[in-house]
C-alpha cells in the first residue's frame, strides 16, 4: 500500500461509486481519561475512544458501561461491521437469532445487513467495547441521541428516527 511522506499508510477513499483516491491516515494515540463521554442516565455511559474522524472513515471505537437490565433493541447496521469485545461483567448477545452469553474476554463478530442486540444480565455495570467498520456517521447518530435525551426523555421512536439516517434500523424489542 502506498505510503505518505511522513510514512504513514495511505487509505483508500470512495469518492464517486466504483472510484477510489488515497488519502493518508496518521497514527493516533487515544488517551483514556480525555475521551468524549456521553452519559445516559440509568442506562449506558457511552465513550468514543477513536472517532471516525481520527481514522479518515476506516473504523470508529466506542465504549459502553451498560447498567444492569440494559441493552439496545434488536437492529441491524445496513453499511458497516461490528466487533464486540466483552471486557466486564456478564452480557447476552443476540447475533442473528443465536443467543450467547458473554463473559470477560469473548468477542462477537457481527457482519453488516445482521440482526444483533446485547444486554448486561448482571447485578452490576458491565463494560464493553465495540468497533465499528467503516465508521460512516455512527459517532454522529450517538451523539444525536445524546443531545436529544437532554432536553426530553428519548423514545424509542424518536431513536428510530435518527437511526435510520445513520445507516441503522431497530427491527425488533431489546433483549
Amino acid at each position: 500500500m502506498p505510503q505518505s511522506p511522513t510514512g504513514a499508510k495511505a487509505q483508500p477513499l470512495q469518492t464517486k461509486p466504483g472510484q477510489f483516491e488515497m488519502k493518508s491516515t496518521a497514527p493516533i494515540h487515544s488517551v483514556y481519561h480525555t475521551a468524549e463521554t456521553l452519559i445516559f442516565p440509568n442506562a449506558i455511559t457511552l465513550k468514543i475512544l477513536l472517532s471516525g474522524k481520527q481514522t479518515n472513515g476506516s473504523q470508529a471505537i466506542f465504549e459502553d458501561i451498560v447498567e444492569p437490565g440494559v441493552g439496545p433493541g434488536r437492529h441491524i447496521h445496513h453499511h458497516q461491521d461490528e466487533t464486540f469485545f466483552f471486557l466486564e461483567g456478564k452480557f447476552i448477545a443476540e447475533v442473528g437469532g443465536k443467543t450467547y452469553e458473554c463473559n470477560p474476554g469473548d468477542v462477537a463478530f457481527i457482519p453488516k445487513g445482521t440482526v444483533h442486540a446485547f444486554k448486561n444480565i448482571g447485578d452490576t455495570g458491565a463494560k464493553l467495547r465495540y468497533m465499528f467498520s467503516p465508521a460512516r456517521t455512527i459517532e454522529e447518530m450517538f451523539r444525536e441521541f445524546y443531545q436529544r435525551s437532554q432536553h426530553s426523555e428519548l423514545t424509542l421512536e424518536e431513536m428510530a428516527k435518527i437511526s435510520l439516517k445513520h445507516g441503522q434500523e431497530f427491527v425488533g424489542p431489546p433483549l
